[in-house]
Formats: structure tokens, sequence, C-alpha cells
């Protein structure tokens, strides 16, 4: 089966699964994800709200300590949200050398249309942030994030109450990096889930198929993703108040990221504290 026909059989498989869940208690209240791991979900900030967030996450070799990324993002309509973010490698720990980013990341996020009983919500927006830490050309043959920028997005997302208690999302985006436009002029998709155990505890799981990775190895030939071979990535959130949560994600547990040479990247760990509070 070819990648083509690999993908449109997920979409139909996807859309399927969004149309057969319509059956399920849909509840305008919930609070929605603007995010699940690396996906961007169609939730949006509340007007008159903002959230500060802080990731930290191990460096990209050996040489540098742990890196650290802040984040703020406002909401200044109840569908338009913007943010900024900065950060480097090497700022926690012992490693010699400190990485800062070129460029800071930057997100707009516009909701196009409110989810309803039988249809989901839809924004769309640009996300410049990357995640993995720094990816050097000697390694992946680009120079950005071993896991690029979504870039330019549109997310669809749905949302339920379980049992009338239970919140389960239903989330899908199809992205468009501005990083290695050199060498990839394709889109991405991304696709996952999140689940509410209780009003405490929420368990994401999201699938990134990786068709923006285009890298050398050392046979000299340029290897394309193969969705089966995509970037699992899993998350637990785990709110203390409605104001505060902490977050620990895991990236890439199946190991399918590859350097140039063949070697792999290994999953990486990342510890999220986010604020949401009102001005």
């Amino acid at each position: 089966m070819t990648i083509s026909s690999q993908f449109a059989t997920f979409v139909r498989s996807f859309s399927l699964l969004l149309i057969l869940s319509s059956s399920l208690v849909f509840s305008e209240e919930m609070i929605q994800p603007r995010r699940l791991v690396n996906a961007p979900t169609a939730g949006v900030l509340e007007r008159g709200s903002f959230d500060f967030e802080c990731r930290i996450y191990p460096g990209s070799d050996n040489t540098r300590g742990a890196g650290v990324n802040l984040g703020i993002s406002v909401g200044v309509t109840n569908r338009l949200m913007i943010g900024l973010s900065y950060g480097g490698e090497g700022i926690v720990g012992r490693g010699k050398d400190t990485d800062f980013d070129n460029y800071p990341g930057f997100l707009v996020k516009y909701r196009i249309f409110e989810e309803a009983i039988h249809f989901p919500g839809v924004a769309l927006g640009y996300d410049h942030q990357g995640y993995g830490g720094s990816a050097d050309t000697s390694e992946f043959d680009y120079k950005g994030n071993i896991y690029k920028s979504p870039g330019f997005f549109l997310a669809l997302s749905k949302n339920y109450l379980l049992f009338t208690k239970i919140q389960f999302g239903i989330h899908g985006a199809l992205t468009y990096s501005m990083e290695d436009l050199d060498n990839v002029t394709w889109p991405n998709f991304l696709a996952g889930i999140d689940f509410g155990v209780n009003e405490e505890l929420a368990l994401v799981v999201e699938y990134d198929f990786g068709f923006n990775i285009k890298d050398k190895r050392s046979s000299g030939h340029a290897v394309y993703a193969n969705p089966s071979e995509g970037y699992l990535n899993l998350g637990l959130r785990w709110a203390f108040t409605e104001n505060f949560y902490i977050e620990f994600d895991a990236r890439d547990v199946l190991e399918n990221r590859k350097r140039k040479d063949g070697s792999t990247v290994s999953w990486g760990r990342e510890l999220k504290l986010v604020y949401v509070s009102h001005f």
C-alpha cells in the first residue's frame, strides 16, 4: 500500500469516527485543550484570559544541559488568541554549552466555527514553536527543531462527555511547516485524543505521521517518512486547581525518529507547567 493510499484510508477512518461519535453526549461547557502534545487543536483561550507555560526538556545531545522554553498566550476575543515563546538548551544542568533559539516562537489561532452536536470546532492558525531541541545540519540535513514547528495549520476538534462525567475529545490537524522547505514542500498530519480520567487527571494520546520529515541516511539517499513509522506521543495532565496544572509528555515512545546516519534520537521527555487566569 502506498503512502497516499494509507493516508486516504486513515482520513476516511478518522472522518467515520467523528460521525459515529455524534451519538455521544456533547457539552459546550467543557474545557477544551489548546494543544495535545505537539498537535494544535481547535481550542482557544477566552477573551481576557491568558496562560503562562514553562516547558523543561532534555538537551538534544549529551554535551548540553536541559532546555527551557517559556511562553505566554492571550485570548484577544472568544475566537482569536495570540502567543509568544522563547527558550534554549543548556540552561539547566551541567552541560557546557548554552544554545538559545535564533528566533522567538509565535502563535496566532482563530476559531472559525464553533463546535456543535454534529460538527467539530474548526480553527486556523500559525505556530512557529518547534519541539525536541535543536536539529543541527550535521545530524538532520536542516537547521531548526528535531520535531518541526507546525507552521500553518487547520485543526478540528470534537469533544464529548461520556456517561455525562468523563471528558473525551477527538482531534486532527493538517499542518504546513516553514522549516526545511528546500527539501519538504508538503503538509503533515497529526491526530489524537484526550481522555479525562477524573476532574484532576487527563490522558493524551497523539500520533504524528511525520510526512514533513525527509532526511538523508549514511547511504546518501533521501529517506521519506513512512506513516506506519510515525511518532507516538503520550501525555499525562494533573490539574491541581482550576488555574494550574502540571503535565508530563513522552515524545516518540516508539523511537522512530532517526538521524541521517541511521541512529535513533531516542524518546524525549518533557515537563510542562501551565498557569491559566483572567486579566
